[in-house]
């Protein structure tokens, strides 16, 4: 009898806990839903996106959300895509994105932006890191990416945000206290909409870059550990570098992308070999050296879907898009 007491006693301050601890770690966690950088409403609104909605679906880092629109695809072909990528997402954190993300949707189509192959590190700093792991559920797979991102001593804090963000309690805001996740939706489909213009940005002829720079032996796992998982999905997969202004240096790694897509019966593009073909103008295209803003991405877009068999004789059909559109529509042209 007092052992069915004891088990009753643990059982209930278990549930306890975990709701208290549920409700801190909910209000203390960083959270980004408005303005430009809205991460935090971009990868809930994946997580909240009815199942199997999407047909295409991009990852990648920074280069990959400012240069897919998921509205002006569907506007053009009436195909639906989600852009489910973060700030210099590395690999391994693509790979767990994908098998996350096609636990909940079955696209035809994953496309990889491959700029985080000329990065070496074997690890990134916090703020990149909780920038990917912040907002994705809590799994198996979620505690397997937090292993392969960071050293020992710096792993929990990427499965359980409570424990970085224990001391912000005097930056809380009302946001804070009213969010909840279930609630989170982003209309522009994972795409972030830059409309300032650089007057930084410079191409570098690289035709005659033919050098291939070796990858990184993480790199090479985890781009391998995709292939794999989109062969066993029967997604397929196309590699390519988005326009970003590529150094000869970024380019020789982009050619060893270019020579495993080969070697493996993938699609690869590099359309920073394409800018006269996309029309892209430097002085209005770009929102700083390195990312489109909304009006290069619109040409870019466009461009990729004319370009792309998978789109041909796709047709746009009525949709509650319309309303998402409509909306993009009205911001793009209020920034004009």
């Amino acid at each position: 009898m007092k052992t069915a007491k004891r088990i009753v006693a643990v059982v209930v301050f278990l549930a306890i806990f975990f709701v208290l601890f549920s409700l801190c770690d909910r209000i203390l966690s960083r959270k980004e839903t408005k303005g430009w950088w809205n991460v935090t409403a971009k990868i809930d609104g994946f997580y909240n996106s009815p199942k199997d909605e999407y047909d295409v679906m991009f990852f990648g880092s920074s280069n990959t959300y400012c240069s897919f629109n998921p509205l002006v695809i569907w506007k053009e072909t009436g195909v639906k895509s989600y852009v489910f990528a973060t700030q210099q997402q590395p690999l391994w954190a693509t790979y767990y994105y994908m098998k996350d993300a096609f636990k909940r949707q079955s696209p035809d189509i994953a496309v990889v932006d491959v700029l985080m192959l000329s990065k070496n590190d074997e690890y990134y700093d916090d703020g990149v890191n909780y920038t990917f792991s912040d907002n994705m559920p809590f799994s198996t797979d979620k505690i397997k990416l937090a292993y392969v991102s960071a050293p020992k001593g710096r792993r929990l804090g990427l499965v359980f945000r409570f424990l970085k963000y224990h001391s912000r309690w005097n930056e809380l805001t009302k946001e804070d206290f009213e969010y909840k996740k279930k609630n989170m939706s982003d209309y522009s489909k994972g795409f972030y909409m830059l409309t300032s213009v650089s007057d930084r940005a410079i191409h570098t002829d690289l035709e005659n870059v033919t050098e291939i720079e070796p990858i990184s032996d993480k790199n090479r796992e985890y781009l391998y550990k995709i292939i794999e998982l989109c062969k066993e999905k029967n997604v397929r997969l196309m590699l390519v570098k988005t326009p970003s202004n590529s150094t000869e240096e970024e380019k020789k790694y982009y050619n060893t992308a270019q020579k495993i897509a080969e070697e493996n019966g993938l699609d690869f593009v590099d359309y920073n070999m394409l800018y006269n073909e996309i029309g892209l103008d430097l002085s209005k295209d770009f929102f700083d050296e390195h990312h489109l803003n909304i009006y290069g991405a619109e040409k870019f877009t466009k461009y990729f879907v004319k370009a792309t068999e998978y789109f041909d004789n796709k047709t746009c059909a009525d949709s509650d898009w319309q309303d998402d559109y409509d909306m993009y529509v009205s911001e793009r042209d209020k920034k004009s």
